[in-house]
C-alpha cells in the first residue's frame, strides 16, 4: 500500500489530477471482503472494461480471473487518461513504483515460485527503496559581514620632574669701615670745641637666587583617523534540492527568509 500511495503522489506531481487516479484494495484471494466492498466494485468494473464480461471468450475470461487473483494480494492503481501519450507517461511512473505484470505474477503464484521478500529486494535494486520515507532538511547559511575595533598598538606620554645642577660664579663686594688716627701738631685756628659724630655704614653683597618657571614646549597627544576600503570574501553553504519528475530533473534553490 505504501508503494501505491507513493505512486499516486508521483502521478499527482506529474499533472494527473486526483479524479484521474484511483487506489483501491481488492477482496482477499479473489473474494470480496466486507471491508473492501466499495473498492472491490471499482476494481471489478475496471477488469470488466479491460477484459470484457463475456464468458464465451475463454482467453480473456481466464486473464480476468488471473487479474482478480493477483489484485487480491495487493493494491490496484488505475489511471484514466485522455490520450496514449499520457497513458505512456503514467505507465512509466507506475513502473518506477513497482507495477507488476499480471500474467507473470499469476503464473508464479500457481507454481509457488513467488517470493515476496525476493521480489521486494528486486524492486529496490531496480528503482531504489520506493517504500522509504524520510525528510530532507534544507539548510542555508547566512553570512553577516560587519566590522569591529581591534587593538593595534598605543602611544603613552608621561611627564615627571627631574633636577639639574646650575652653577654661576659671582664677584661679591664687601665694605668694611676702618679708623685711622694720625698725630698732628698745628694751631687750632678757628676751631672750637663741640660734639661731633661720624658714622660709616658697612655693606656687603651676597648671592641671591631667584627661580621663575616658563613654558618652553607643548606636547599634544591625539590620533589621526584614516579610512580604507577592504573587500571581504567568504563562502556560504546551502542545500540544493534536485527533484526528478518524469525522468526530468528540476533544480530547486531554497532561500531562507531573513
Amino acid at each position: 500500500m505504501t508503494q501505491a500511495r507513493s505512486a499516486k503522489k508521483a502521478l499527482a506531481d506529474a499533472g494527473f489530477s486526483g479524479d484521474a487516479v484511483d487506489v483501491s484494495k481488492y477482496g482477499e484471494h479473489g473474494t470480496v471482503g466486507d471491508n473492501y466492498k466499495r473498492d472491490s466494485h471499482k476494481v471489478e468494473g475496471f477488469f470488466d472494461r479491460l477484459f470484457g464480461d463475456h464468458k464465451d471468450d475463454n482467453r480473456n475470461y481466464h486473464r480476468k480471473d488471473a487479474a482478480r487473483e493477483v489484485a487480491s494480494r495487493g493494491t490496484v492503481v488505475t489511471v484514466h487518461t485522455a490520450n496514449m501519450e499520457k497513458a505512456k507517461r503514467a505507465a512509466a511512473i507506475l513502473d518506477q513504483y513497482g507495477a507488476i505484470d499480471l500474467d507473470d505474477r499469476y503464473n508464479k503464484y500457481n507454481n509457488n515460485s513467488f517470493n515476496a521478500d525476493e521480489n521486494r529486494k528486486s524492486l529496490n535494486q531496480r528503482y531504489g527503496n520506493v517504500d522509504k520515507e524520510g525528510t530532507i532538511e534544507v539548510l542555508k547559511e547566512d553570512v553577516a559581514i560587519g566590522k569591529r575595533d581591534v587593538n593595534t598598538g598605543s602611544i603613552s606620554v608621561r611627564s615627571h620632574i627631574v633636577e639639574r645642577p646650575v652653577e654661576e660664579t659671582l664677584r661679591l663686594r664687601t665694605e668694611e669701615a676702618y679708623i685711622e688716627r694720625n698725630k698732628v701738631d698745628r694751631p687750632a685756628t678757628g676751631a672750637e670745641f663741640k660734639d661731633q659724630n661720624i658714622t660709616v655704614k658697612e655693606t656687603s653683597e651676597e648671592a641671591v637666587v631667584q627661580k621663575k618657571a616658563r613654558v618652553v614646549e607643548e606636547i599634544k597627544v591625539g590620533k589621526n583617523v584614516d579610512t580604507r576600503t577592504e573587500k571581504v570574501r567568504e563562502t556560504a553553504r546551502e542545500t540544493e534540492v534536485d527533484i526528478v519528475k518524469n525522468g526530468e530533473k528540476n533544480r530547486k534553490h531554497e532561500t531562507a527568509k531573513r
